[in-house]
């Protein structure tokens, strides 16, 4: 027994046995300190699904939301402040479509999205956008806020269906009641890039989901984001030109981690997991090798003295510290690399401005490619250039997931995307209005957004705006009188009673 103890003693003194106990604390630390901080990541191995769909920031908006639309719920409220509206020449028509929602819980989406939408903005910002909304029922009147006040109050267009006929109203109608969502839903988008092409000279068109929350700051980041893409390059010329000259879709300011993910095909590392591992292993072996040669070279046996040895924890580059090193310590931390999850490392993250890692003027305003894993259509950014392109493709197509028929129109044009990596809206619809199952609309949600602070929030819309040049906005106004009440158009497009958009 004492033989046994003294054995194990002396196996536990050995350099390699120690380098082993000192790196496991160090392991433990870090996987400690992941559970801490990475627990909103659906894929990393620290996920916590319990509490991650619990609102915060969230509630903080839909609260301020609120309090801003109560202030227009007297119908005698002044509805012509030009606070409240548009200017003659916004640099952003933003459009809605909207559907009545007979789930109690679900009641209150839309309202929640315009006053988060409208809270909180400065005159100037609230100045920069048409707000047009569709009522996409055929009879508004099911829609609880048809009449609330604060729509004509702060909304600059707001409508049914309007300038269709009985044959187009007769197929929406048929549309409605049997709930064909894939169809319709294309309609309605095509209507609303439609009357925004039209009724308004705004050089970039976003179209939102009706139950979102916006962040205070949605409107200012996305301007700076915006301008950044019309620069070229790195000159300042005012002109209407993209990033590099390559032609861009859209800015997206919702997506989901949901898709955020390790891939086999994408990721040679990850799709190649043992050859990986065995790379890793085989190259520790081979620099702790020729680092023990040159010390031997040098007349060393890795600790030049006793004195040094105090305080490398009579560590020592031996043999088996060396296999202890290449086939236990560096595979450990490998597998810590893999369990973080591809968006939580440093070299991918997407939530960083003036990333040192990826320095460049699209990362220094927040933006990022987003060619794929772009989900959904709550919140998109369009380039008026490419509006019409998209409205022929959508109107060719004519049924299906709204978002995928816009990614597979981008990949084969092609054309660039891009989206915000701090994420400026949250999907909070758990009640689908297209009678998606729960757990699907839940995966549509913006894991990070609810760890936002009102303060930290304040200050990045105050950077931003600071940021923001207006001359950019004017000069990529196109030439030409807008002409309102475009929007059937769109819809007869749809339907295919009116020719492709030239």
């Amino acid at each position: 027994m004492r033989l046994s103890l003294q054995s194990a003693v002396a196996l536990a003194s050995t350099p390699a046995v120690r380098a082993v106990a000192l790196s496991a604390i160090v392991w433990v630390s870090l996987f400690v300190y992941s559970h801490w901080v990475l627990w909103r990541n659906p894929h990393s191995a620290y996920f916590h699904s319990d509490n991650i769909y619990d609102l915060d920031y969230s509630v903080v908006r839909q609260n301020a939301g609120r309090e801003y639309l109560q202030q227009f719920s007297n119908p005698s409220a002044n509805t012509s402040d030009v606070r409240l509206h548009a200017s003659e020449n916004p640099a952003l028509c933003v459009a809605f479509a909207t559907v009545a929602r007979d789930h109690p819980d679900a009641a209150r989406y839309f309202s929640d999205s315009i006053g988060s939408l409208l809270a909180g903005l400065s005159p100037q910002e609230r100045a920069s956008f048409n707000l047009t909304v569709l009522f996409a029922n055929l009879d508004p009147n099911k829609h609880r806020d048809w009449n609330a006040p604060w729509v004509s109050a702060l909304i600059d267009h707001a409508a049914g269906y309007e300038g269709i006929s009985d044959a187009e109203r007769a197929e929406l109608r048929r549309l409605e009641e049997a709930r064909d969502f894939q169809r319709k839903g294309v309609l309605d988008y095509i209507y609303l890039l439609d009357q925004c092409y039209h009724s308004t000279r705004a050089p970039f068109i976003a179209v939102f989901e009706d139950d979102v929350i916006f962040a205070a700051d949605w409107l200012a980041r996305t301007l700076v984001g915006l301008q950044t893409l019309a620069l070229p390059r790195e000159d300042h010329v005012i002109q209407a030109a993209p990033v590099d000259q390559t032609p861009w879709l859209y800015l997206r300011l919702f997506y989901t981690e949901t898709f955020m993910m390790w891939e086999g095909d994408d990721d040679w590392l990850y799709g190649n997991m043992y050859l990986t591992f065995a790379i890793v292993s085989f190259t520790t072996a081979t620099v702790l090798l020729l680092v023990r040669y040159m010390l031997l070279q040098r007349g060393s046996q890795g600790l030049p003295s006793h004195s040094t040895k105090s305080w490398t924890l009579g560590l020592r580059l031996d043999i088996p510290t060396i296999a202890a090193a290449s086939l236990v310590i560096a595979p450990a931390f490998l597998a810590l690399f893999f369990m973080a999850g591809k968006y939580s490392l440093p070299l991918y993250s997407l939530r960083r401005e003036g990333d040192p890692t990826r320095p460049s003027r699209l990362a220094d305003a927040g933006v990022y490619p987003m060619d794929k894993h772009g989900c959904c259509t709550q919140g998109l950014v369009f380039d008026r250039n490419q509006v019409p392109g998209l409205i022929n493709r959508l109107r060719t197509l004519g049924r299906g997931q709204t978002d995928w028929m816009i990614e597979e129109y981008a990949t084969d044009v092609p054309l660039k995307r891009f989206a915000l990596g701090d994420q400026v809206l949250q999907h909070v619809g758990l009640i689908s209005s297209r009678g998606m199952k729960s757990v699907n609309a839940q995966s549509v949600y913006a894991f990070y957004f609810e760890e936002k602070r009102e303060e930290e929030v304040k200050a990045k819309q105050e950077k931003a705006l600071r940021g923001v040049d207006w001359a950019v906005f004017r000069a990529l106004e196109p030439e030409g009188v807008a002409d309102s009440g475009r929007g059937a158009d769109g819809l007869k497009q749809g339907l295919g009673i009116l020719p492709p958009l030239r």
